[in-house]
């Protein structure tokens, strides 16, 4: 980072940021000289870390009497609801498909067989804790504040490491010991937590050198010593070993919360283990501090972590449910522990779960909006990608939400795990209701949804015209997000099929130019301007000049449900030219987008204007380079995509699928799983202003009256046997729509035929009713004109 950047960095930090950041650094130096006094005092077998006056949990540990302990209410508190035979028995019935898949799952852990971020790999016999699990070779060693974990010179991608030090994968070996009795599991459990912590001792090596990384740990180990502590026999050894381990990741934590370098996914992360740690074993040294201070952070962090239509601040749809995850987590266990959650904390839970309900494809996931990890917060199972379906579980039964428990679809294992038996009931007994709402505004975060419904083949699309992230800066100062330059793009599905999707994401580490290219413009299904994104990259994650845009106009009319924005992310080119976009959902049937690229300074350059479309990878492609058509064929369904210049300039049209570059035809809907799909891009070269607009038509295979499309000099023709919408495109000023009194000009006019014609125009320019003209522009116009 240039010199200037971080001064302008600095420049920014608040008062109390500058104090905490420089007591920080005292700190780490006091933290670096003690390190090997420290070390040794928490490798001494007589180590007491139990809360002073409470000598007997000491005894009962040392001498390792784990029944007594673990009854004692001053030990532990209510995690689950017992892990007993009948709720063992419960599970196998509830889920059978799930139970097969544990114990699968688990014998391949028996062989050290991974599967994750990407990779696949089988790690030798003790497994090298300390090296990249893809090539074997080592990270640094040594103290952790002397690691630099934010280089590309390291063994490989330092997530992979990270994620095999997680630990979550033990909980799958200790739930598959509790379900089957099979030692098996409990001695390969035994193994790996043994070798772990002689492996890694406290605060050495990389798998200490990330917070948000111990406070999964955490986190995991609370699970996996839970369904361990259900077998019918435990290593004594074994449980003492994770009860020190839990203690020495709170004192990490309360030490390392990233509350201004990371002050969002990686902030909760850390602050709910630390919570975990601190709620759940009340024994502990400094367990009432670590509660109390982790419960006021995630009350006070939860309106800024989502916004207040409930989207997360990020922009980035898997790390909304990340942070929401351990949100989850903690409200599960103070309703178990019967403790009181303030209304404004489970107000913006419900809103955040509520955001993800109206974002649900019909295919059942999410966009692949943002960066992309695939971490889970919560975690009783390898995860489905993209399956956060136990949220709704969970919402619909805290917050009485029969549209919940519709997208939720069942009861699904995570709840049944982490719920009481009356919150499982509570959801039976819930009736289960589609949700109302099929055109909705997001304001805060810029999603405007648009859909026929929310069954499995309805239509779905939105327009994203919100901030790139929380935290980014519209001049030249850098800042670390996950959101991407995605503004004015779309998305959409039809008949249940995803067309145009948000390609997702690649990597952190290495392989730069993908991590660049996924995050760009060109990405994503809106207009790239002279080759540049909206706004600047600098290095992993970050941007500066983050493009200004406004909403002008939201849509929810009888003909037409729509959204007109435009954003200023190329203003820093020559003509400072603006991308306003019009995304019309007509008749909850199909779609028209109208772009307009403009400037009030034009200097006559010609420019290279490309939309682009990124097709999901079940989808086949062709295209018609002669007339602008692009034909896409989905599982059930088809979509036809039709473009047209208002100055006729040439539109030419390219198709790239699974080539050598990130640019060339690639999704990657989860973190370095890339996989082919086709993408194409509209360029044309023209002086500004330039009007395009798309009409995109479905049709369902087993239709038999299907929708048509058609032109007739500046009309389209969209129509069937029973329907019939004309999309006129007026290219001449003297020419006006004239209809019960009312002369019209507007850029394009879409009327549909019928007793009671409706119109909608876009871009209205002028109105005139028994001569006296309105010059006041409206960017959508909607009335009905009456029997013809």
């Amino acid at each position: 980072m240039a010199l200037s950047s971080k001064f302008k960095k600095i420049f920014r930090m608040s008062v109390a940021e500058l104090r905490f950041r420089i007591w920080e650094q005292i700190r780490i130096r006091r933290e670096k000289a003690n390190a090997e006094n420290e070390l040794k005092t928490v490798s001494n077998p007589e180590f007491n870390f139990f809360e002073n006056g409470k000598g007997e949990l000491f005894k009962k540990y040392s001498e390792g009497d784990l029944n007594s302990l673990f009854f004692d209410k001053n030990f532990i508190r209510t995690i689950s609801e017992p892990l007993n035979e009948n709720k063992k028995e419960e599970f196998k019935k509830q889920f059978p498909e799930e139970y097969t898949e544990s114990i699968k799952r688990a014998d391949t852990l028996l062989k050290n067989e991974f599967a994750f971020l990407g990779v696949k790999f089988t790690l030798p016999d003790p497994i090298p804790w300390q090296s990249d699990p893809v090539s074997l070779n080592p990270y640094p060693q040594g103290f952790y504040r002397n690691i630099n974990i934010f280089t590309n010179e390291n063994a490989g991608d330092i997530k992979h490491v990270w994620e095999v030090n997680r630990l979550q994968y033990l909980i799958e070996l200790s739930k598959a010991y509790y379900l089957s009795d099979e030692e098996k599991y409990k001695n390969k459990f035994d193994a790996l937590i043994l070798d772990w912590v002689e492996k890694n001792p406290y605060k050495m090596g990389v798998a200490w050198a990330s917070a948000l990384e111990v406070g999964v740990r955490a986190t995991a180990l609370v699970w996996a010593l839970h369904f361990y502590m259900a077998g019918s026999k435990q290593d004594v050894n074994v449980v003492k070993n994770i009860i020190k381990l839990l203690y020495l990741c709170g004192t990490y934590l309360s030490e390392n919360l990233s509350i201004y370098f990371s002050p969002y996914n990686h902030l909760i992360g850390e602050t709910a283990g630390l919570f975990m740690v601190g709620y759940l074993f009340p024994g502990f040294k400094e367990a009432a501090k670590w509660e109390k201070q982790a419960w006021d952070i995630l009350a006070d962090q939860a309106g800024k972590q989502f916004h207040s239509d409930g989207a997360s601040v990020e922009q980035a749809t898997f790390y909304h449910h990340f942070t929401l995850g351990f949100y989850l987590q903690a409200i599960a266990l103070k309703n178990l522990n019967n403790d009181l959650i303030p209304d404004a904390l489970k107000a913006q839970v419900e809103k955040a779960l509520e955001f993800a309900m109206i974002m649900t494809k019909p295919d059942g996931t999410l966009p692949y909006m943002g960066d992309i990890d695939d971490a889970r917060s919560i975690y009783f199972r390898h995860p489905t990608n993209w399956n956060f379906l136990s949220y709704q579980t969970m919402g619909s039964i805290w917050f009485n939400r029969s549209d919940m428990k519709y997208t939720a679809k069942k009861f699904q294992e995570e709840a049944f795990w982490m719920l009481s038996d009356d919150e499982q009931n509570i959801f039976h007994s819930l009736k289960s209701q589609s949700p109302e709402r099929s055109t909705v505004f997001l304001e805060e975060s810029g999603y405007n949804v648009f859909r026929s419904g929310y069954g499995n083949e309805s239509h779905y699309s939105h327009m994203d015209c919100g901030p790139i992230a929380h935290g980014v800066f519209h001049d030249e100062t850098p800042s670390a997000a996950h959101g991407h330059a995605d503004l004015l793009a779309i998305e959409l599905a039809a008949f249940g099929d995803s067309y145009l999707v948000d390609p997702g994401f690649s990597n952190y580490r290495g392989d730069f130019d993908w991590h660049c290219y996924f995050r760009s413009t060109a990405a994503h299904n809106t207009i790239e301007l002279n080759g540049e994104s909206q706004a600047k990259q600098g290095g992993i994650l970050v941007w500066s000049h983050a493009p200004k845009y406004k909403v002008l106009q939201q849509i929810d009319g009888n003909l037409l449900k729509g959204v007109c924005a435009e954003h200023y992310g190329y203003v820093r080119q020559e003509d400072k030219p603006i991308h306003r976009r019009h995304f019309a959902f007509v008749d909850k049937t199909f779609w028209v987008v109208f772009d307009e690229i403009y400037s009030n300074e034009s200097s006559g350059k010609v420019h290279s204007v490309k939309p682009h479309f990124h097709f999901n990878n079940d989808i086949d492609v062709n295209i018609n380079d002669e007339k602008n058509i692009i034909e896409a064929k989905g599982q059930k369904s088809s979509l036809s995509i039709n473009m047209f210049s208002f100055n006729d300039a040439e539109i030419k049209l390219l198709s790239t699928k699974g080539g050598k570059n990130a640019e060339d035809g690639w999704i990657s809907p989860t973190y370095r799983a890339v996989e082919p799909a086709s993408v194409v891009s509209a360029e044309v070269k023209t002086q500004l202003p330039l009007k395009l607009i798309s009409v995109y038509v479905p049709n369902l295979d087993t239709a038999k009256d299907k929708l048509e499309i058609s032109t007739d000099e500046n009309d389209i023709i969209v129509s069937n046997s029973t329907s019939s919408y004309k999309i006129h495109l007026y290219k001449d000023e003297k020419k006006k729509l004239v209809t019960q009194g009312y002369e019209l000009w507007g850029d394009v006019v879409i009327t549909t035929k019928g007793d009671k014609k409706k119109l909608t125009v876009l871009n209205l320019k002028t109105i005139t009713k028994n001569g006296m003209e309105n010059k006041s522009s409206q960017y959508i116009f909607e009335m009905e004109q009456g029997e013809q």
